[in-house]
């Protein structure tokens, strides 16, 4: 795959993230982030679009809700805007689970209100975000509108959220394989396990409502 690099090549080695040569790359970031916070995810747990991560690091799930707007989803239980939940109540969830969202959310800021509302006290939300990424292959150029560091990520979850825990993952090397697509698979432990914040490739958020 890194003979890639030396050929003159317009097209990345895959249009799917990696999926085709193996398991996505950040998908190595996100699950040891889950992994690393599945204290949090328990009791009263929201998703969007499935249950995958609740279910994967869920310890002691009371009731596992699955939100989606789009009506055609059969595994989600609410059908609902994120931008203005309606349908949740305040103080619902123990837990929030909000892997790669709120880059397709154009008003963010909202979304991330509603999330701390329906939040219990005590409640945490796990976030990830993309900070370097293709254009996403299902909503395309109209509809993938946000990219993040760990400076917009802290001054966004601030607002609401006392000392949220805000983190970099990846590296220049990871960064590169991503951007061209490699897989993890294609990866060695210390191309992955090494963290540098100049080069981050997604951006992790664990906050807690007071």
């Amino acid at each position: 795959a890194w003979l890639y690099l030396f050929s003159k090549s317009l097209s990345p080695l895959s249009h799917s993230y990696g999926a085709n040569r193996g398991e996505p790359l950040d998908r190595y970031f996100i699950e040891k982030f889950l992994s690393e916070n599945k204290g949090s995810i328990q009791g009263t747990c929201l998703e969007i679009k499935d249950n995958f991560y609740t279910r994967k690091f869920g310890n002691n799930i009371t009731r596992s809700d699955i939100l989606d707007i789009d009506l055609n989803n059969s595994r989600a239980n609410i059908f609902d805007d994120i931008r203005d939940l309606r349908k949740i109540s305040d103080s619902s969830y123990d837990c929030i689970i909000l892997t790669q969202v709120l880059q397709f959310i154009d008003d963010y800021q909202s979304a991330v209100k509603e999330c701390y509302r329906i939040l219990k006290p005590g409640g945490t939300i796990l976030v990830t975000l993309p900070s370097i990424s293709r254009i996403d292959i299902r909503s395309g150029v109209d509809n993938d509108y946000w990219r993040f560091t760990t400076a917009s990520a802290r001054y966004i979850f601030s607002k609401l959220f006392k000392n949220p825990d805000i983190k970099s993952w990846g590296n220049v090397r990871s960064g590169l394989a991503f951007w061209i697509g490699m897989s993890q698979d294609e990866m060695s432990a210390r191309e992955l396990n090494y963290n540098d914040s100049n080069f981050p490739v997604i951006i992790t958020v664990k906050a807690t409502r007071n």
